[in-house]
C-alpha cells in the first residue's frame, strides 16, 4: 500500500493553513514520514521590510523563520516533528521547488476559499493541483480528523487505480469507509449532455444490461487493488447520469463525504479532456477535502 515519505505543508499563517498543517503532521505520523512546513515570502515585501527596518535580507528571513517556528509550535500539531523553511519568491514556483528539493511526494495546503465563493479553493492551491508534479491534498478549513467517508472517483485509467490505492490507504489508517464511484453516460445521456445537438444512437443493450456490465468492470478494476487494504469497508457504485461532475458532487453532499480522491488525468486523449474537466469541477466545488493524485509520468518528470 502506498505510503508518503516526505510531506510539504504550505503555510501562509491563515486559519485554513493551520488545518492543513495539522493534517500534514497527522499523515506524516501515520506513515512515519518527514514533514517540512514551508512559508514563501513575496520579494516585494522582503525589499520593503529591508528598507523600512534598515536591515538585511538574511535578518528579515531569520525573523520570519522565528515566526514560522512559533506558528508551528503553537499549532497543536506536534511541532517538534516539523522542520521549517522560509523561501522568497512566487508561492507556486517556490513550493514546487521545495517539493523537488526534498523529494516530497505530497503537498498539503489549506483551501482558503474566497469571501464571495467560500467553497472555491484559492488560486495557488488550484495552480498546484493543475501543474505541480506532486500529489496535492487540499484541506478544508472545517475538516475534522480523522476522515470517515472517502470517495474514490473511477474512470478505469491507471491514474484512477492510483487514486483508489491512495483512498484505501487513507481509509485504512483513519478507519474510514471507501466508495469507488463510476458515473457513465449512455448514448441518450450523452445527447442530453450536449444539449440535444448530438443525435442519440440506438441502444445496443438495455439499460439493465449496461449497468450490469459496468458493475462487473468496476469490480474487476477495484478487486485487485484491495489485497492490501485490510478490513476497509469498500462499496462499489455505478451510476448512470447526464452530468458526471454534478453527479459526483451531489453524491459528496448526500453522503457527507469528507475526502474525495481524484486522478487528474484519464487514459487517452479524449478521456484526458473529460477527466481533466471533471477533476477541475470537483476540486473547485466539492465541500470537503480533496486529494488530487497525479499520474506517475508527471511525478517522475517533475522529480527529474
Amino acid at each position: 500500500m502506498k505510503k508518503f515519505h516526505h510531506i510539504i505543508a504550505a503555510v501562509d499563517f491563515t486559519p485554513s493553513c493551520l488545518r492543513a498543517l495539522r493534517e500534514a503532521v497527522r499523515r506524516a505520523s501515520l506513515d512515519q514520514s518527514k514533514v517540512t512546513a514551508v512559508h514563501v515570502m513575496d520579494e516585494r515585501l522582503v525589499q520593503e521590510l529591508k528598507a523600512a527596518l534598515s536591515t538585511t535580507e538574511a535578518a528579515v528571513r531569520a525573523e520570519w523563520e522565528a515566526k514560522l517556528r512559533k506558528f508551528v509550535d503553537e499549532s497543536s500539531a506536534g511541532g517538534g516533528l516539523v522542520k521549517i523553511e522560509v523561501r522568497v519568491g512566487h508561492p507556486f514556483g517556490e513550493l514546487v521547488d521545495a517539493c523537488q528539493l526534498h523529494g516530497a511526494d505530497l503537498l498539503v495546503m489549506g483551501a482558503k476559499g474566497s469571501g464571495t465563493e467560500p467553497s472555491r479553493i484559492g488560486v495557488i492551491a488550484a495552480k498546484c493541483i493543475r501543474h505541480a508534479p506532486v500529489d496535492v491534498l487540499v484541506v478544508r478549513h472545517d475538516a475534522e480528523p480523522p476522515f470517515k467517508q472517502v470517495l474514490a472517483c473511477v474512470d478505469f485509467s491507471e491514474n484512477a487505480a492510483k487514486a483508489v490505492q491512495f483512498a484505501l490507504h487513507v481509509a485504512e489508517q483513519d478507519k474510514a469507509s471507501v466508495t469507488c464511484l463510476f458515473v457513465y453516460q449512455s448514448a441518450t445521456m450523452m445527447a442530453l449532455d450536449y444539449g440535444g445537438f448530438v443525435t442519440p444512437l440506438p441502444p445496443l443493450v438495455t439499460d439493465e444490461q449496461a449497468l450490469h456490465s459496468w458493475e462487473k468492470e468496476l469490480e474487476a478494476f477495484v478487486t485487485p487493488l484491495m489485497h492490501k487494504a485490510g478490513d476497509v469497508p469498500v462499496k462499489q457504485l455505478v451510476v448512470e447520469q447526464v452530468n458526471i461532475r454534478e453527479t459526483i458532487l451531489e453524491h459528496v453532499k448526500q453522503t457527507r463525504t469528507d475526502l474525495v480522491v481524484v486522478g487528474t488525468r484519464g487514459k487517452n486523449s479524449l478521456r484526458h479532456l473529460l477527466i481533466g474537466t471533471t477533476a477541475e469541477k470537483i476540486v473547485q466545488h466539492a465541500p470537503c477535502s480533496i486529494l488530487a493524485v497525479k499520474p506517475d509520468d508527471v511525478v517522475a518528470a517533475g522529480g527529474s
